[in-house]
């Protein structure tokens, strides 16, 4: 299986130990992007790396009327079909102060199998109140999912153009808590 990946950037008027203290903090994810519309906290004590948090997802705020359409009434059946609750498992993978966040979500089956992967991160980077913020993504469908077949250029397209937006959303946010 081929894996797709991309990046995507933007520049924020906040000091980096500020956005890193923001999107540290999981939960809040759904302030700034769209997709996830609540995360809940599955293991105990303070976020850290190996943290879990179940992400309910909605679709992408880009996709096409048609696709969003398709989207309510097959959901169901796939659920059905696959097995699968139809919310992701987010754990974190790195924790850099004011460096780095990164972690895994995937789709898993009633049984705990993976149906889809992506590992995702976010780098600061800057210094006297510019910070570059460098979104990567990684896209890794398991060899046997049943959606390996539907990861494609177009969605991956689709997907940097979401994860544009929302780091506007993030710039946005961050830069209105500094002025």
């Amino acid at each position: 299986m081929t894996k797709f990946s991309f990046e995507t950037a933007i520049d924020i008027q906040a000091p980096k130990d500020q956005i890193y203290n923001y999107v540290a903090d999981f939960p809040r994810h759904t302030e700034w992007n769209h997709q996830p519309q609540q995360m809940t906290l599955l293991t105990t004590g303070p976020a850290r790396v190996g943290s879990q948090y179940k992400t309910e997802e909605g679709m992408p705020s880009n996709a096409p009327t048609m696709q969003k359409l398709m989207f309510s009434v097959m959901m169901p059946m796939m659920k059905m079909m696959y097995k699968f609750e139809g919310h992701t498992i987010a754990e974190i993978t790195a924790l850099e102060p004011n460096e780095r966040v990164a972690w895994t979500a995937h789709l898993p089956n009633k049984q705990g199998k993976k149906l889809m992967q992506m590992h995702w991160e976010l780098q600061m980077q800057g210094e006297n109140g510019t910070t570059k913020v460098i979104q990567r993504c990684e896209i890794d469908p398991p060899a046997d999912s049943p959606f390996t077949r539907t990861v494609n250029e177009d969605k991956v397209k689709g997907t940097e153009a979401e994860s544009a937006a929302n780091l506007a959303r993030l710039k946005s946010v961050m830069e209105s808590r500094t002025n």
